[in-house]
């Protein structure tokens, strides 16, 4: 293991980021010029009982093995995010890690993309600014949050959406909660509206009503181990030959 890659053995969130983010700097001070959009990045939107968190963190783990790139690919899911767009000096050194130019080209964006009339939105604006940054040095899998909204115009993101027929959906919350059929039909309900309200509420509505999915893949017909197939082959049939060709 070499030392750029020591750091990704870390088990909290500070180091994995921090080293993803530090990744750019380490290649060129050892003469490799990057620039930000150049590595590919995934966005994952689900519909509420849907696989979408194992299966980011099983894709990310796919792609290193197999490519074993000098930036790794590292999942972030809701609980991850929120934590960077809190933590100051977090969300100070993911976001100031892109130039000027283009945290005014995204100061722009989220102008005309968010909502800035509901209460929680510069919080929600804050996480935003994080979840485009990580995108724009890729080798990042984003769930949720609105992320294929957040990234739509970026060159090298393979947006996922992961569906499910309710039936299957309210078995599986079912099971993995220990709930009965009924209880788990409410949650699912439950959740389900809490995510629509969420788009609604902290984008414009124009945004609100755009669907960008690369991919939709129905999770009750493709189990992880599957769908990590179909993902991978993707992000390698679109970005890693296409680099390779050009």
């Amino acid at each position: 293991m070499n030392k750029m890659t020591q750091a990704w053995v870390k088990p909290n969130v500070e180091g994995r980021i921090a080293a993803h983010v530090r990744a750019w700097d380490q290649l060129k001070r050892v003469g490799v010029l990057r620039v930000v959009d150049e590595l590919p990045f995934i966005t994952i939107s689900r519909e509420f009982g849907c696989e979408a968190l194992p299966l980011a963190q099983r894709v990310a783990t796919v792609l290193n093995q197999r490519h074993q790139p000098a930036v790794q690919w590292v999942a972030y899911d809701r609980e991850v995010l929120e934590r960077c767009a809190t933590e100051l000096n977090l969300r100070q050194e993911i976001v100031e890690s892109i130039t000027e130019r283009r945290r005014s080209e995204m100061t722009e964006l989220f102008d005309s993309l968010l909502n800035r009339r509901v209460d929680e939105s510069l919080v929600f604006r804050k996480l935003a600014e994080v979840l485009r940054a990580l995108a724009m040095h890729g080798h990042a899998v984003l769930v949720g949050r609105g992320g294929y909204l957040l990234t739509a115009d970026l060159p090298k993101g393979l947006h996922l959406r992961l569906v499910a027929p309710l039936a299957w959906r309210i078995h599986r919350v079912a099971q993995v909660q220990r709930l009965t059929e009924d209880e788990a039909a409410r949650v699912v309900d439950q959740f389900q509206t809490e995510r629509l309200r969420f788009v609604q509420t902290f984008f414009s509505r124009q945004a609100a009503e755009t669907h960008r999915f690369g991919m939709v893949l129905d999770n009750s017909q493709f189990n992880i181990d599957q769908m990590v197939e179909i993902i991978a082959a993707a992000v390698t049939a679109r970005f890693v030959h296409a680099q390779h060709a050009a």
